[in-house]
């Protein structure tokens, strides 16, 4: 009895796909909604770290976004330590 081979499917050699691009700007407005914080503000935020990093938002990965995220929160403390303690506040996370 003879049984019949699969045939995997050629592996595609491109970048992302479109729903993985898609992916990555429904990750970041999920946590922008996330946060209960107005929209405007946070995406404009996280975009500006984004491209300090050079991450394109299409490719935004978990990772990368936790990266994010843990700059903006620094950046957050950071201002508000250097407020307190009358200093300029330091973007270069």
């Amino acid at each position: 009895m003879k049984t019949k081979r699969k045939t995997r499917r050629p592996v595609r050699k491109c970048s992302r796909s479109r729903a993985a691009q898609k992916k990555g700007v429904d990750l970041l407005n999920q946590v922008i909604r996330l946060t209960g914080m107005p929209a405007k503000t946070i995406r404009h935020e996280l975009k500006a770290i984004l491209d300090r990093k050079n991450i394109d938002v299409k490719n935004l990965t978990l990772d990368e976004l936790r990266l994010v995220v843990a700059s903006y929160l620094r950046e957050i403390m950071g201002s508000l330590l250097d407020r307190a303690h009358g200093r300029r506040p330091d973007t270069s996370h």
